[in-house]
């Protein structure tokens, strides 16, 4: 499902007049990031803020769950604070532990205490979680503390609603499309619910299959990711500061 006003290859930019900000709207909606990798999704979110493209917002901070994350260099280069805080490192999963319900327990315990962490890090909660190449999947333990506090949480994935649930999207499309029973994939920005990349689409973006390989798929796929995840993330931010107006 292509955004109405998107035609093949393009951008969507947004051209909304928005009103004069009065009374509470006038604090910038707080914007948490989770990144597990490179961060180039990260980066994009940094420019639009930057640009005002993700209107009267900021990005208070990134917590990362791999140590050597390059998302940490770029929260450091635009000067906002992040905090590592991993599943086995900070002892809540013995390396190598294969029991199932050790494993489980252990992320619970983790997902609890990453919650604890990320609603006391800063003088007010995050309004909006984005996870931007996140890889760790949440439980209740984390959804539920946010769910109390009135964070939204958002996940960019590389598969249309529905498709490719999950790790390997792209190469579980690609054999779909090279075997001929699809034609396109996509991506989209979802909500995110305990069910694995299940939760309500925000935005949705076709992608035709050119007939190219694998690789080549996966770097036309990751361009697009870029503004679909800024769009989206500006869309839910809207939506909040209008949910602010009208408390006050």
């Amino acid at each position: 499902m292509k955004h109405p006003d998107a035609s093949p290859g393009s951008h969507l930019i947004s051209t909304t007049t928005y009103p004069k900000m009065t009374g509470q709207e006038k604090s910038p909606c707080r914007i948490l990031v989770m990144a597990s990798g490179f961060g180039s999704n990260f980066q994009a979110l940094i420019d639009a803020v930057a640009l005002g493209r993700i209107r009267n917002s900021r990005i208070i901070r990134l917590v990362t769950n791999r140590r050597n994350a390059h998302a940490t260099a770029r929260a450091e280069g635009a000067g906002i604070p992040w905090d590592y805080f991993n599943l086995i490192s900070h002892g809540f999963l013995s390396k190598g532990e294969k029991d199932e319900q050790k494993v489980a327990e252990a992320r619970q315990r983790y997902d609890a205490a990453l919650a604890e962490r990320v609603l006391s890090a800063d003088n007010a909660p995050p309004e909006l979680i984005v996870l931007a190449g996140w890889m760790h999947i949440f439980s209740s333990a984390f959804l539920e503390p946010m769910e109390r506090a009135g964070t939204r949480i958002i996940n960019l994935h590389p598969s249309l609603p529905g498709e490719f649930d999950g790790a390997n999207a792209i190469e579980r499309a690609f054999e779909e499309l090279k075997a001929g029973r699809l034609t396109r994939t996509g991506i989209m920005a979802h909500y995110v619910i305990q069910e694995v990349d299940r939760g309500t689409p925000i935005m949705v973006e076709e992608i035709e299959w050119k007939g190219e390989e694998l690789d080549e798929l996966k770097e036309r796929i990751h361009s697009r990711e870029h503004e679909l995840i800024v769009n989206a993330t500006a869309k839910v931010v809207e939506e909040i500061l209008e949910g602010r107006a009208k408390e006050t």
